[in-house]
């Protein structure tokens, strides 16, 4: 492909592990794309340096093929004031980011920034599993519980930015203290850490035979209870029934209030165990909610393999929402 003659959009999602970059075309093609240790330890600035080391070459090399960079992040993000706030995993308590990133860039280019969650929602949207769906709910199961939400063909971001933080509806007040602050919150169970303390649980209360071994080893990985439980492995399967089951409870929650027409399951480990997952999720909906909302509603996994590719969907999503404001 010419980037030099193509419309392209420039991705990034910064997490607390790694920098993901893409290059990605209209037609949601990836072109390129690179990757960075984010190494949050040394601050918001060193970050952003790293973050315009990755897409500075790009930009010299498209020139005006390049319509505009899309960054996802952690944290409470207002897209219109273009800052991150309170992002835990990273250590920002309050980054100008669309500022700060495009004083590093040599070439100008405007810059979008939203909650990761909700980047991944916009990924499908345009590029995805949602693509021809106006209402939609997308749910990333990793190492937390992250959604995003389209109603009406729009991104809701809420009137604090803090619109699908399903991670943190608690179910269980007198539950796991979550690093929030709160207890029983969603993704104490429903997440990669979820899952194991609750396969390490199981363990001491000897409930289920296992091949894990009673004590479980010091390095569990929510990886290895996947591969146990594909195994046939009693305590495996009964400890992502229930990560189903509490997946189900937020599902039916969105469904009262939004009545969406999908659900898009992303993240690593929710793509790992959608096969264990989502059946005891569906039924834990068809419970807590009316048939009428439920019936003919479908749970997808993912498509956009990159959560890179998920954040350059904001520049054509916000382009199109600009064009809108001004028909």
């Amino acid at each position: 492909m010419d980037a030099a003659s193509t419309e392209l959009a420039i991705g990034v999602d910064v997490g607390a592990t790694k920098i993901a970059a893409a290059l990605v075309a209209r037609d949601g093609e990836l072109v390129d794309s690179d990757q960075l240790l984010t190494r949050p330890e040394r601050g918001s600035a060193a970050v952003l340096d790293d973050v315009a080391r990755l897409v500075g070459p790009w930009l010299d090399r498209g020139g005006g093929a390049i319509r505009g960079i899309g960054v996802g992040t952690p944290g409470q993000v207002n897209s219109a004031a273009g800052t991150v706030h309170n992002a835990v995993n990273l250590g920002w308590d309050e980054v100008p980011l669309v500022a700060e990133l495009q004083d590093r860039l040599m070439e100008e280019a405007p810059v979008w920034v939203q909650k990761d969650a909700n980047a991944s929602a916009l990924g499908e949207l345009v590029f995805g599993a949602a693509r021809g769906y106006d209402d939609f709910v997308y749910v990333g199961v990793g190492s937390g519980l992250g959604g995003g939400v389209v109603a009406g063909g729009r991104l809701l971001t809420g009137a604090d930015w803090n619109a699908a933080e399903l991670g943190h509806l608690s179910l269980d007040p007198a539950g796991r203290l979550c690093p929030c602050g709160n207890r029983g919150c969603a993704e104490t169970v429903v997440s990669g850490p979820g899952l194991v303390a609750l396969a390490r649980r199981y363990a001491v209360e000897g409930r289920y035979r296992s091949a894990l071994g009673p004590e479980l080893s010091d390095d569990l990985t929510a990886e290895q209870i996947v591969e146990h439980a594909a195994a046939g492995d009693e305590l495996a399967l009964a400890a992502l029934a229930e990560v189903g089951k509490w997946l189900g409870i937020v599902l039916a929650a969105c469904v009262a209030i939004l009545n969406p027409a999908l659900f898009v399951v992303g993240g690593g480990l929710g793509l790992a165990a959608f096969d264990f997952l989502v059946p005891h999720a569906r039924a834990e909906l068809a419970r807590r909610t009316l048939a009428g909302s439920h019936q003919d509603l479908e749970i997808v996994p993912s498509q956009v393999a990159s959560s890179a590719v998920g954040a350059a969907s904001l520049v054509w999503y916000f382009d199109r929402e600009r064009g809108a404001e001004n028909n």
